[in-house]
């Protein structure tokens, strides 16, 4: 038992997403319709006014956990979006807060479920980054707290279905991180059940629609269902203007081979990027590596050397812990070489 217990420590800190938090909320008419605004500002990426109808829900309630919740989880938002790390101080304040809030709540008699999912929500959002930048004990001791807060919010309420989304997301990457324990009874293959979660929450959820969706994306990755994520990011541009569906579908046209279209896709996220006072060079560098790596692939080496030209000059300033998937910096030193000993 200590070694299933470790393991849903570890892989809860390792999966926690800040979006696997939105629950059928029972929130007064002027809270809920600031949160609902809010959320839906920033995924049509109006990053400051989502900011603004967040601050006003600490200003109408300061009390009240969820609007400093939500400040952590729009600032969260951004440093991923936009490859930016500059708003970590803003993002722990908001978090911390949020916290603390749920600490003197929980104290009072009978706190509610949401209670317990804000401060589960604060700690897990908290966990993750931490784990990103390789602070493993913090994340851990966190990610830990968190997962009680909301087991302790689903023993209050069972209906909370968007909480599918964080169960779902567990039983997947439980599963994905823990292959070689597959054999364990308390471990096993669940990433089905996982997925099928996610489904539920999607369909039932009252604010899980579009985090799901993202989660389906990530998963579509490690599943290399390719098709299928561009056909959920293509559903989501239709309805939505953010970045999170164009660096999706971007990288699954370029595992599949698609380089023009990936090509373009690039290009377009380097637009949006540069319309933000708050993008990051990263963000860019990751746009420059793609496309100097299809270009390569399709016998455009000058075009690629080009690419790759205005990003060693940034080799040791600029952050590589914010990348999901690779550092950037190294493989376009390794692309530059490539070219060389192949030219």
């Amino acid at each position: 038992m200590r070694i299933n217990r470790f393991l849903k420590i570890l892989l809860f800190v390792l999966i926690f997403n800040p979006s696997n938090v939105f629950a059928e909320l029972n929130l007064p008419p002027k809270t809920e319709q600031l949160f609902y605004n809010g959320i839906k500002s920033l995924f049509n990426d109006e990053i400051d006014v989502a900011l603004n109808k967040f601050d006003s829900l600490c200003v109408i309630d300061p009390e009240n956990p969820i609007g400093y919740f939500c400040k952590a989880f729009c600032y969260g938002f951004i440093m991923d979006e936009y490859r930016n790390l500059n708003f970590m101080d803003k993002f722990n304040e908001a978090a911390d807060n949020a916290i603390k809030k749920s600490k003197i709540l929980e104290e009072k008699e009978n706190p509610t479920s949401e209670i317990f999912l804000w401060s589960g929500a604060s700690l897990g959002i908290k966990a993750i980054r931490d784990a990103m930048m390789g602070n493993w004990w913090d994340a851990i001791w966190d990610g830990l707290k968190a997962g009680d807060k909301l087991e302790r919010c689903l023993k209050i309420d069972s209906t909370l279905y968007d909480v599918y989304f964080g169960l779902g997301n567990y039983h997947y990457w439980k599963s994905v991180k823990s292959k070689v324990f597959w054999w364990l009874p308390f471990v096993g293959d669940e990433r089905q059940k996982g997925i099928n979660e996610i489904k539920i929450s999607i369909e039932k959820g009252k604010f899980a629609e579009i985090p799901g969706k993202i989660s389906l994306m990530r998963i579509y990755i490690e599943e290399k269902n390719y098709n299928e994520l561009i056909k959920l990011a293509d559903e989501l541009l239709k309805e939505y203007n953010f970045l999170y569906p164009l660096w999706y579908k971007a990288f699954s046209n370029v595992q599949i081979g698609e380089w023009q279209k990936a090509i373009i896709l690039y290009n377009e996220i380097l637009k949006k990027l540069n319309k933000k006072y708050f993008h990051g060079i990263e963000g860019e560098i990751e746009c420059y590596y793609f496309i100097a790596l299809c270009n390569y692939k399709i016998g455009k080496i000058e075009e690629a050397k080009k690419h790759l030209n205005k990003i060693l000059p940034y080799k040791g300033k600029i952050e590589t812990k914010i990348y999901f998937y690779e550092n950037f910096m190294d493989s376009s030193e390794k692309l530059m070489k490539e070219i060389e000993k192949s030219n």
